[in-house]
């Protein structure tokens, strides 16, 4: 049993319902006990929320970067730094040293949020009709909705480094988090909430009806999961996936092998193999026999502490799924706090084999030969890719392939990411749009809501 209760929250007042969930840890025992908030308070608090008062973006802004230190260093929703990553670890499996630059990444997002923005604002673009340049005439960065929703994942705490983003451009955002890891999402809201942001931030624990009436009644959402989410939201016109990465490292006949496999390593590795950037395929010039040997002996010297957990349920589901292409049972022993998910490198003979899309949540990868034609439609879609050669026959495919989101050329892990640089694509895209303004001169100084002052 557990008497830490998660509860929903917005607009500076929490909400208690009698319908719960237990979230439990990698060895079924409760972690803490979660209300379901049902879709009629997901309409009622959207309303309010709409109607709340407005900001400055300014104000909002200043706001964040105070919610850093609170989100980094504070006591929120009754959790230290060190009981918040102890109750993450023991529901995600994550390795510790994951969850910790998570601690520090999310916070220091919330901090550079001013200039996060202004790279993912077109050049021309103007925040504000008051900018001397609409004088003139210029482009009015605008919002192009007011509520925005986020259907959180649980494979990583990283994701809520993003979603901010949203708040900081003036929208009023609504966070239904994960069920299997709910203390990121409750963490970020907290810190933002107690910064001043009450009226912009709302924590919303829910079920499937509450998250279709999230969707429902925001202008926007941010929808992260699997396939099925994909197939789910794949026509709908205002929710963005978040879907499966399929990230991949291309090694050319050039590479330094040694390097090669350092690299694919750790891009396995990084994030605990569970992130979406997380390498899951591996397309090799030369002897592929050779590079999986060489790849299984260098992931045989990775401590234990830093290679993720699973539940007994995890473990039977990938030993179900990969009996065919592993030639062993898979192996994952019993720890005080969950299974261990070691390290698979799975060699296949064809270049186009459809598994090389797969991904799972722990450091897996396919390894296969490269080829010229098959291989672009493999790396087509995937969410990040490494090009280890200096070759550009193996460059120009990949850099002309406009459905790979990030592309890093050199001794650049998958799992590399910067605020500064677009994660599949800027969420400004997604959320903003351009407008044509120009002002008289000498026109009534009227002041408006949310702009910069």
């Amino acid at each position: 049993m557990t008497d830490y209760g998660i509860d929903a929250s917005a607009l500076g007042r929490r909400y208690v319902t009698q319908r719960r969930i237990w979230v439990n840890d990698l060895l079924d025992a409760p972690v803490a006990d979660m209300g379901v908030a049902p879709p009629i308070y997901i309409h009622n608090t959207i309303d309010a929320m709409k109607s709340a008062p407005v900001l400055p973006l300014a104000e909002i802004h200043a706001a964040m970067t105070e919610a850093a230190e609170r989100f980094q260093f504070g006591i929120l929703e009754g959790l230290s730094p060190d009981e918040y990553c102890q109750r993450v670890h023991r529901t995600t499996g994550l390795p510790s040293n994951v969850i910790q630059e998570a601690l520090a990444s999310i916070a220091n997002a919330l901090r550079i949020m001013p200039e996060t923005l202004d790279v993912g604002m077109p050049k021309g673009a103007r925040w504000s009709w008051r900018d001397p340049d609409a004088l003139a005439g210029c482009s009015l960065f605008s919002r192009k909705g007011d509520t925005f929703a986020v259907l959180a994942a649980g494979n990583g705490p990283g994701i809520h480094a993003l979603w901010p983003q949203a708040v900081a451009l003036g929208y009023r955002v609504l966070v239904r988090p994960s069920s299997r890891e709910p203390f990121t999402a409750q963490r970020v809201v907290s810190a933002l909430a107690m910064s001043g942001l009450e009226n912009y931030v709302a924590f919303i624990p829910t079920d499937y009806r509450g998250a279709d009436a999230l969707v429902a009644s925001t202008d926007f959402t941010l929808a992260y999961g699997g396939s099925e989410m994909v197939e789910k939201y794949r026509h709908h016109p205002t929710v963005r996936i978040q879907g499966p990465g399929r990230s991949k490292i291309v090694v050319g006949a050039d590479a330094d092998r040694d390097e090669a496999v350092a690299l694919v390593a750790k891009s396995m590795t990084d994030l605990g193999g569970a992130a979406c950037v997380s390498t899951s395929a591996v397309l090799v010039e030369g002897d592929v026999t050779d590079f999986c040997q060489r790849l299984r002996l260098a992931l045989k010297h990775i401590p234990a502490h830093r290679l993720p957990l699973g539940s007994a349920n995890t473990v039977e589901q990938l030993s179900r799924v990969l009996s065919d292409s592993v030639n062993h049972p898979f192996d994952a022993p019993r720890t005080p706090f969950g299974y261990l998910l070691q390290p698979a490198v799975i060699e296949l003979s064809e270049s186009d084999d459809p598994r090389l899309r797969q991904e799972f949540p722990f450091p897996c990868v396919f390894v296969a030969p490269y080829h010229a034609t098959k291989s672009l439609s493999i790396l087509a879609g995937s969410l990040a890719v490494s090009v280890f050669s200096r070759q550009r026959k193996l460059l120009r495919p990949v850099l002309d392939e406009p459905s790979i989101s990030n592309v890093y050329i050199g001794a650049i892990p998958t799992t590399w990411m910067s605020s500064l640089v677009p994660h599949d694509d800027y969420l400004c895209t997604f959320l903003m749009c351009c407008r044509g303004v120009r002002v008289s001169s000498f026109w009534d100084d009227v002041t408006t809501t949310g702009e910069i002052q």
